[in-house]
């Protein structure tokens, strides 16, 4: 009983439905650049790697974070003194050397690219979130775009236009989605220093440019589409993405408040990694029937 308690704490740690979604986004990001299987072992490892730096990601945030937590998500697993923030600082330095080396297996541009990101991942709570709540949000902004760079160095083993057309979409939504979350935690920011855009500018200013960044990600959205990195099959689930991240935006550009932040962002936090997995199924479903093109 000690075990399973223990086992699903970890669970909790890591984000499983977010591990889930980017190992989905990535195999499909692989399919789509390679236009079908190709290198099942390579894509084993980017599967594997993606899930370990994810997991060593979540890990040292939460290690990071735990005084601001024991205020804003007292539920967490350090707070709720389930997993000590020793054995968390731990179990992160296991999975980023595990993800480091499954990268290496793959080819050096992955390798770097995964290096990069782990780095940015030891610097994120203690450096840039100390420096800027806005500078913190960009940095997030880039590891979440880096799930179409690794996916890219996997098949070209370069940084390919393919690979970029998707940046700014991923980027922008993780940007603002971000800016939004720094929203709910302010006083939890305020005790530990954070300087965010909802506590330097206020929450009204944070709302709106977490909104615009939303609508950013729209409007690139198409980029893969207009430079035939894909076919008629992602029209689809772009436009559910599309039409949630405008609902999203529009609402909040009307209601830039504090109670229309976390209305919006419960929708997120819940249901976000099981509307992307749902988009991902439509677009393998479309992908399987009228091919990549």
């Amino acid at each position: 009983m000690q075990f399973a308690a223990k086992l699903k704490a970890y669970v909790s740690l890591i984000r499983v439905p977010y591990i889930l979604m980017l190992d989905l986004l990535c195999v499909l990001l692989i399919l789509t650049f390679q236009k079908g299987f190709g290198d099942l072992v390579s894509m084993v490892l980017a599967i594997l790697t993606v899930s370990l730096v994810v997991a060593g990601g979540a890990a040292i945030n939460d290690y990071f974070d735990c005084e601001s937590d024991w205020l804003t998500h007292p539920e967490r697993v350090i707070p709720s003194n389930r997993i000590s923030p020793i054995r968390a600082a731990q179990f992160s330095a296991l999975t980023f050397f595990a993800g480091l080396l499954a990268s290496y297996a793959i080819n050096v541009l992955a390798f770097g690219i995964v290096a990069l990101n782990v780095v940015l991942f030891l610097l994120y709570p203690r450096v840039f979130k100390r420096i800027s709540g806005f500078l913190s949000n960009l940095v997030m902004g880039y590891l979440g775009a880096t799930i179409a760079l690794f996916a890219g160095a996997v098949v070209f083993k370069t940084i390919d236009i393919a690979a970029l057309s998707f940046v700014g979409m991923i980027a922008a939504a993780a940007i603002g989605l971000n800016v939004l979350k720094d929203v709910l935690t302010v006083d939890g920011d305020l005790k530990v220093g954070y300087p965010t855009l909802a506590i330097k500018r206020g929450i009204r200013i944070a709302a709106i440019v977490g909104a615009l960044f939303l609508l950013l990600s729209v409007l690139t959205s198409p980029f893969p589409f207009v430079v035939r990195v894909v076919g008629d099959a992602y029209l689809i689930p772009i436009a559910i993405w599309g039409a949630i991240g405008i609902f999203t935006a529009l609402s909040l550009l009307r209601a830039p408040d504090l109670l229309n932040v976390r209305k919006q962002l419960v929708m997120f936090t819940l249901y976000f990694p099981y509307l992307v997995g749902a988009a991902s199924a439509v677009y393998a479903l479309t992908v399987a029937v009228w091919g990549f093109q």
